[in-house]
């Protein structure tokens, strides 16, 4: 299992050449992968919360269990001509993903009258949250709204509360002066706040087409998914070669290296367009991808502080 799958790959290589450079190995790929993942972890840490990014993509289990937002591909055993199926079934065929709809009692050559489609080999699916996911840096919640956080579906008992002037005051400091929302599972005053919680997650059996559980569709961020190909690949060619690494791969990993800067530290800027320039600008704050912030927001560019201000009124 991975954040890459198999087609992630063909805009960027044919399958031959990719499996040339990896000697026909899988686990060559696989340890490249992860280590994409660490490089472009390394640089989103700090603001991102690449847990929920980076979670593996797996083939979909109809038995199994999963979570809001685990992320699946569609898959299944190849038809075959000389077995029995009953309804509700799956099978590969021609590269789809079929659902059996009348039971085949005696072993026959695929008959698409007695399957449904439901899609093809490798289309994504992620489980949808319940409710809308907890927001503590902009939420505003009131008595009985429904959230989802880590596992759990939550009912406010509390609503978000805003500190008063008076009470700003008080704090004296701006860095002192209280949020409004409190963490469902916060161990002081999650359980006054929004109760125990109900356990969540999408249940054993569901089908995949089960619009109530599943969205058909990829929850990754697409450039990142290029970028972590792109510096995969470019490791994947140091391998082979690390004196003679093709132009392509060095201009999408680091940028033409008249485009990058030598900082009076020694650092190197990449340019923007490259994937290490790409995720430099992520840790800068100069790009935003599409993934969910550390709550509350750690990394930002502008530290504040000082006393709050006093608003006097006649």
């Amino acid at each position: 299992m991975a954040y890459l799958i198999p087609p992630d790959y063909l805009p960027t290589i044919q399958d031959a050449n990719l499996q040339q450079i990896i000697s026909a190995t899988p686990s060559i790929l696989s340890n490249a992968e992860l280590a994409g993942q660490a490089e472009a972890i390394s640089f989103l840490r700090q603001k991102y919360l690449t847990d929920s990014e980076f979670t593996d993509t797996a083939s979909w289990v109809l038995s199994s269990t999963y979570s809001a937002q685990d992320r699946v591909y569609l898959n299944a055993t190849a038809y075959s001509a000389s077995s029995t199926y009953a309804v509700g079934a799956y099978a590969l065929q021609a590269g789809n993903v079929y659902r059996c709809i009348t039971a085949i009692t005696v072993a026959e050559a695929f008959n698409a009258a007695k399957w449904t489609l439901i899609g093809a080999k490798y289309d994504l699916y992620y489980a949808k949250y319940p409710h809308p996911l907890f927001d503590f840096n902009s939420g505003v919640y009131l008595k009985g709204d429904l959230v989802y956080w880590n596992g759990k579906k939550y009912t406010c008992i509390i609503p978000t509360t805003f500190p008063t002037h008076e009470g700003q005051i008080q704090a004296r400091l701006i860095q002192n002066v209280p949020v409004g929302n409190v963490f469902p599972d916060d161990t002081v005053n999650g359980l006054q706040n929004w109760g125990v919680g109900v356990a969540y997650s999408v249940p054993a059996n569901t089908a995949i087409d089960d619009t109530e559980y599943w969205t058909a569709g990829d929850n990754r961020d697409e450039q990142m998914v290029q970028k972590v190909i792109d510096i995969v690949l470019y490791h994947l060619h140091s391998r082979i070669s690390p004196r003679n690494i093709p132009a392509l791969r060095e201009y999408r990993y680091m940028g033409n290296e008249k485009d990058r800067v030598v900082k009076d530290d020694g650092s190197i800027a990449y340019p923007v367009y490259s994937a290490l320039g790409w995720l430099q600008a992520c840790a800068r704050g100069e790009v935003t991808p599409n993934l969910p912030l550390i709550q509350p927001k750690q990394g930002m560019r502008i530290r504040y502080g000082g006393n709050v201000r006093n608003i006097n009124s006649w």
